[in-house]
């Protein structure tokens, strides 16, 4: 029998600070798409402000999974 897979102690580290670059790289892909959208003047006032609160409700979002995942680490 093979023995069983160590996992070293800061593997959680690793994957929260892996979790929380993936965040980031996804919110900046969010902002620009939304940036091109604003300034090619393909929205409506109402899907401007939409799209602002969508934005600052996924940010506070992050921040809190960020958080969590300080906490645990």
């Amino acid at each position: 029998m093979s023995e069983p897979v160590r996992i070293p102690a800061d593997a959680g580290r690793g994957l929260g600070h892996l979790v929380v670059t993936v965040l980031d790289i996804l919110r900046e892909v969010l902002e620009r798409q939304a940036l091109r959208r604003l300034d090619a003047g393909t929205l409506t006032e109402t899907q401007v402000e939409d799209l602002g609160q969508a934005l600052i409700a996924l940010e506070l979002r992050f921040a809190e999974i960020r958080a969590a995942l300080d906490e645990r680490l």
